[in-house]
């Protein structure tokens, strides 16, 4: 048990070393490139953060589990909803945007809706999990239409200010390099969540949709914390959201190619979408305005009920 914990451990430190570089890096591109730090955040940050997910999820189902696979995407969902957000609402001062914020949220909206059709497309699988890696193709276009419009109107003024970063090539070889260590990391952790599902006997389902989604969200918390310290608040919000969507669409389309060999209970599926639907009217209750710090302690709260429930 000693060894499969430590390589956990190492796992975790790989993904938060790495994570905490890549997010540094990220901010960098956003003003060399003139991109909204929200539009980084949904595509470049949110990619980065979220392939541990896409790794666990892809060892799994080649492994034939589909229930870690599965339950880390809903899992991690959730988790980035009820640990991730809140941490930011409570360490910073969050502003909900008026514009992109708003748009990207119902995109969230209908990718999760869409998401649940996986349950029911049965032999028509394939073509639905096909469908939604194409449609993380065009979410990532439509983002980049965003960032081109972003730029001459409500982001204009912030860019006047900024200096124009300098990167050379070094620098995206070191991306490259942070990627591969997300990707190591999350490799260990997989491996060492199902030792540890051999040597207690729960379910690697379970582990997915709790132990691994926390353990695999956790660069998005780290992005969370190092975000907000570095006053990019606008990355906070669109990490969990491309996170989100990411998770849905690449992930989960990649995961619909392969057959369904464990099923998810209804009681997730539930919490997945109540859990963004509330993420959703929080973003358009408070549109242009910071949600107060009791809706970040009522969201730990749930997820602390989450988890000491599954």
């Amino acid at each position: 048990m000693e060894v499969v914990l430590f390589k956990f451990a190492i796992g975790l430190v790989i993904l938060l070393f790495s994570t905490q570089k890549l997010v540094a890096l990220a901010e960098k591109i956003s003003r060399k490139f003139r991109v909204s730090p929200l539009i980084v955040g949904i595509t470049v940050v949110a990619i980065g953060t979220s392939l541990p997910e896409l790794t666990v999820s892809v060892i799994s189902i080649l492994k034939n589990d589909s229930g870690l696979a599965m339950g880390n995407i809903i899992g991690s969902n959730i988790v980035n909803i009820l640990m991730v957000f809140p941490v930011g609402l409570l360490l910073g001062n969050l502003r909900i945007g008026t514009t992109k914020t708003q748009k990207n949220a119902l995109i969230l909206l209908g990718v999760t809706a869409l998401f649940f059709l996986s349950r029911y497309t049965g032999e028509f699988r394939k073509i639905f999990g096909i469908s939604l890696i194409g449609l993380s193709v065009l979410v990532s276009y439509i983002e980049y239409q965003f960032a081109v419009s972003g730029r001459l109107h409500e982001d204009l003024k912030q860019f006047k200010k900024d200096h124009k970063e300098k990167l050379s090539s070094f620098s995206y070889l070191i991306g490259l390099f942070l990627i591969v260590g997300i990707i190591a990391g999350g490799i260990l952790v997989v491996n060492s969540i199902e030792g540890i599902s051999l040597l207690t006997g729960i379910s690697t389902t379970v582990l997915g949709l709790t132990l691994s989604a926390v353990a695999t969200s956790l660069p998005e918390l780290l992005t969370t914390i190092f975000s907000q310290k570095d006053h990019q608040e606008k990355i906070t919000i669109g990490n969990v959201i491309g996170s989100n969507i990411y998770n849905l669409l690449l992930i989960g389309g990649i995961v619909s190619l392969f057959p369904l060999t464990k099923v998810v209970s209804v009681s997730e599926w539930l919490w997945l979408g109540v859990t963004t639907l509330a993420f959703v009217f929080i973003i358009k209750f408070y549109k242009g305005s910071r949600p107060p710090k009791f809706i970040g302690l009522l969201l730990l709260l749930f997820f602390f009920i989450y988890i000491f429930t599954q």
